[in-house]
């Protein structure tokens, strides 16, 4: 399949084995950029694999810790050193539905390709490695413990979704969840996740698309497609679970977030990559039009704010949606936390009682079609971009649709329903006194 916007080209393929390989060739760029990512992620801690009648439960962060070792090969040989070696920029990540591996280099592609396409799928776990990685990562997970920005995110997750739903799980774990994990843990979920049918491979640069499939067919492990694997999330109760939380941590200002959970974004996603999921795009790009129209640098309300002292920096704004969830939210840092809350609630009932101003839609719709559209420019933002998109069941190319044909009317119906106050919740993080 052979898709074209922007006079950007995306060449799709769904191999035998179901492994879908992305290639976006860019003529003349001077940097490769390429990924190999499995739909694993913080989320899937509960999973009943394709063929098995029994649920399998593992301790969090199984799917970071698994991320962490796959870099690691026989005889202490480490795949980063290798890609480093011959001058890849490596790196992995873990978010809560996926788990990518990937590198960006400006020469010798094809051998930093072939060191992605092995070490992905030779995984080397022993009791001993995997008790050393222990320690490290209970490091990494202390670190998070200590850094606001963290603890006002996960903790607004919490008031969102409470104690039942996987979201509100740390993506690391607890220093008590990793402790439990095994080789045989990890090899379980490896074998279970880390089947093609369950990856995509995407690559962007000065490629030749062709020749990027067949060696992937070539590399990749040939066998039958498996089915889906059946994933447990959690409950998602009406409502939130708390209004507002706090916590005091070594600040010197106090930091927090408002978060609006979106309970009709779920009933609109499809299964699979899928041009039926326009209506999520559709959804997703009206929210992000309202974040901005709300609270962002060229608002009223943060014209107001920030001109009396109230803040002193951009109000930050995200939509987040996944497989399970979805939540909208305004982070900040205020003397007055309750101010900000107040003013953001006031522009929200204002803009519900009175509609959009057309100038102010039309500018701001444009502002941001624009910033999408520069994400075409780089070879590692566009690629990224497309494999977080594509575990969504989102193809990327959908927004600038979205941005073009995305009207006023409709996106003040969302207005209306996702901004419900009693969907409404608070984390802050206040200083130590």
């Amino acid at each position: 399949m052979v898709q074209e916007k922007l006079n950007e080209k995306l060449y799709f393929e769904h191999l035998d084995n179901g492994l879908d390989v992305i290639v976006i060739p860019k003529k003349g760029a001077t940097n490769y950029y390429a990924t190999y990512a499995t739909h694993f992620g913080s989320l899937n801690f509960k999973f009943k694999a394709p063929g098995e009648t029994e649920v399998t439960q593992v301790p969090d962060g199984v799917a970071h810790f698994l991320e962490h070792k796959l870099f690691e090969e026989e005889d202490d040989v480490n795949a980063l050193d290798k890609l480093s070696k011959i001058g890849a920029n490596a790196n992995a990540y873990t978010s809560f539905n996926h788990t990518a591996y990937l590198f960006s280099c400006n020469s010798r592609f094809d051998e930093a390709f072939d060191l992605l396409l092995s070490f992905v799928q030779n995984p080397y776990l022993t009791e001993q490695n995997v008790e050393k990685e222990k320690g490290i990562i209970a490091q990494e997970i202390r670190m998070y413990d200590d850094d606001p920005d963290w603890q006002v995110y996960f903790n607004l997750l919490h008031a969102l979704y409470g104690d039942n739903h996987a979201v509100t799980k740390d993506i690391a774990g607890t220093v008590e969840s990793i402790s439990e994990i095994t080789p045989e843990i990890l090899y379980r979920c490896y074998n279970t996740f880390y089947d093609p049918s369950n990856m995509v491979i995407c690559v962007s640069g000065d490629v030749d698309p062709t020749a990027i499939i067949d060696k992937v067919k070539k590399s990749v492990k040939s066998q039958e497609e498996k089915s889906e694997i059946e994933r447990y999330y959690g409950e998602i109760t009406p409502g939130v679970f708390e209004a507002r939380v706090s916590k005091k941590m070594d600040v010197s200002i106090p930091m927090a977030a408002i978060g609006f959970k979106d309970v009709k974004a779920n009933r609109l996603r499809k299964a699979g990559y899928s041009e039926d999921n326009f209506d999520l795009v559709k959804r997703d790009v009206a929210i992000e039009i309202l974040l901005a129209m709300i609270a962002g640098d060229s608002s009223k309300v943060f014209e107001e704010l920030y001109q009396d002292g109230t803040i002193t920096k951009s109000i930050g704004t995200e939509y987040e949606f996944e497989e399970d969830y979805a939540f909208s939210a305004f982070s900040f840092e205020s003397s007055n936390v309750d101010r900000v809350v107040d003013r953001i609630k006031k522009e929200i009932e204002e803009l519900k009682q009175n509609g959009l101003n057309d100038e102010e839609f039309n500018r701001t719709k444009k502002k941001l079609y624009g910033g999408y559209v520069r994400t075409f420019n780089d070879s590692t933002s566009m690629a990224r971009a497309f494999v977080s998109d594509y575990f969504k069941g989102i193809n990327s190319f959908s927004f600038l649709d979205a941005y073009k044909t995305i009207e006023k009317e409709y996106v003040e119906e969302v207005l209306k329903d996702h901004f419900d106050f009693n969907n409404m919740a608070v984390s802050v993080v206040m200083p130590i006194e």
